[in-house]
C-alpha cells in the first residue's frame, strides 16, 4: 500500500506501468490471492471489458500507474468517503508496520 496519496475515483481509467492494457478502478483497499496479506491501493477491471469472472480483478499500487486516461465521477459524497478512506488506510499501515515488528520479534525470540 501506498503512503499518504490521493486516490483516484471509482470509474478512473488507468494504464499501468509495462502495460498497454487500460484497466477501470473498482475499488480501493484490496487483498489479493497474489500477495497474501498486503493490501493493494486499488482493485479494478479491463477497460472496456469489465468484470467476467472473478479471477480478472486486477490489484495494484498508486506506484504503478503510467498514465490517467479519464478520471472518474466525483460529487460532495465521494470526497467525504475519500477523506475517510485515507484515515482507514493510515490505521491499517500502522497496524501492518506493527504486526511485521511483532514477527520479527517473535522470530528473533525463537532464535535465541
Amino acid at each position: 500500500m501506498t503512503r499518504d496519496i490521493n486516490r483516484f475515483p471509482i470509474g478512473t481509467v488507468v494504464v499501468l506501468h509495462n502495460s498497454t492494457a487500460a484497466v477501470m478502478i473498482a475499488g480501493y483497499l484490496a487483498e489479493s490471492n497474489q500477495q497474501p496479506g498486503y493490501i493493494w491501493d486499488y482493485s479494478g477491471f479491463l477497460y472496456p471489458i469489465g468484470l467476467r469472472d472473478e479471477s480478472e480483478v486486477y490489484t495494484f499500487d498508486h506506484t504503478q500507474i503510467a498514465q490517467v486516461l479519464a478520471m472518474g465521477y466525483q460529487d460532495s459524497e465521494s470526497f467525504g468517503f475519500m477523506k475517510k478512506l485515507k484515515e482507514i488506510a493510515e490505521k491499517m499501515i500502522v497496524l501492518a508496520e506493527e504486526k511485521k515488528a511483532d514477527e520479527k520479534q517473535e522470530e528473533h525470540n525463537t532464535e535465541e
